[in-house]
């Protein structure tokens, strides 16, 4: 049985993953889940026990939502770098993303760009969208295969 996700709770998975989160939907329930992603490395393992313990306990129970591959993320950012019709500014988010430290160099950038900077957030917030919506849809193949 497919598997549907309301756009509210699709956008709310799509905001935590982009701060770094992952976050866990029980299928039944709808309830949503999340803690760090590097959990195990913060020193903050104890702030989270009750929701890990929870998701190890069931963990077929949950669609694990993990934040997007870096690789993605830079695609992203090549493809909004794509939409400036700016020549100029264009080349220099194009050079930003093409030296070492690309992540950084763009998030500088975007501070002197104020304009581009809001529709930055809009286009990877709504590219976080699509990510979910697309890790929603492989799910319900995994679970039609089965």
């Amino acid at each position: 049985m497919a598997i549907e996700i309301k756009p509210e709770i699709i956008k709310e998975i799509a905001g935590w993953l982009d701060t770094g989160m992952l976050c866990f939907y029980h299928k039944t329930t709808g309830e949503l889940e999340s803690y760090p992603e590097n959990l195990e490395y913060s020193g903050m393992e104890d702030m989270w026990t009750e929701v890990t313990e929870k998701i190890d306990a069931n963990p077929d129970d949950y669609i694990a939502f993990e934040p997007m591959p870096s690789s993605e993320a830079f695609r992203v950012m090549e493809d909004f770098a794509g939409t400036i019709e700016d020549s100029f500014t264009y080349t220099r988010f194009r050079d930003a993303l093409s030296h070492k430290g690309s992540f950084r160099n763009f998030n500088n950038l975007l501070h002197e760009y104020p304009e581009l900077r809001q529709q930055w957030f809009e286009y990877k917030n709504e590219s976080y969208i699509t990510y979910v919506k697309t890790l929603i849809a492989l799910e319900n193949d995994f679970e039609s295969d089965m």
